[in-house]
């Protein structure tokens, strides 16, 4: 019976230090997935970041509000993350704004890798339209 409970407790303490940290939009971690879009008449931009443990931020200039949103999972989270490193999005230069634009943005630590796009005469790859949808649908 005693060595149930101290089992029971020793892995309740362990199963404990593995929960992931949570952070605040003015507390960052250092690997970040930013994403979002802005022009238009009125300049706004809506950004959104995206951490390696599930939160979501989102970010809108005019009004100057940042509010936590609905988390994903870690697993959808790891998965965005693969993605981005699949995509070889640091090794992409691409900055085409239109009067509206859409933006992925890699942060890894101090170096940050943003890639634009908006001008009609710019196309980007297919390949990093569809990963920016797939992103843009688990917003909710």
């Amino acid at each position: 019976m005693k060595r149930t409970l101290v089992f029971s407790i020793l892995l309740f303490l362990a199963l404990l230090g593995c929960k992931s940290p949570r952070y605040s939009f003015d507390e960052l971690p250092d690997v970040q997935l930013v994403f979002g879009k802005g022009g238009g008449m009125a300049g706004m931009v809506d950004t959104y970041i995206l951490l390696q443990n599930g939160q979501l931020f989102h970010h809108n200039s005019v009004t100057e509000t940042t509010k936590e949103l609905q988390a994903l999972s870690k697993k959808e989270a790891s998965a965005f993350f693969m993605g981005i490193e699949e995509l070889g999005l640091s090794e992409i230069d691409f900055y085409h704004p239109g009067n509206s634009y859409y933006f992925l943005e890699e942060v890894k630590e101090n170096q940050r890798h943003r890639i634009v796009w908006g001008a009609k005469d710019h196309k980007l790859s297919k390949d990093c339209l569809e990963f920016y949808k797939e992103l843009k649908s688990h917003i909710k």
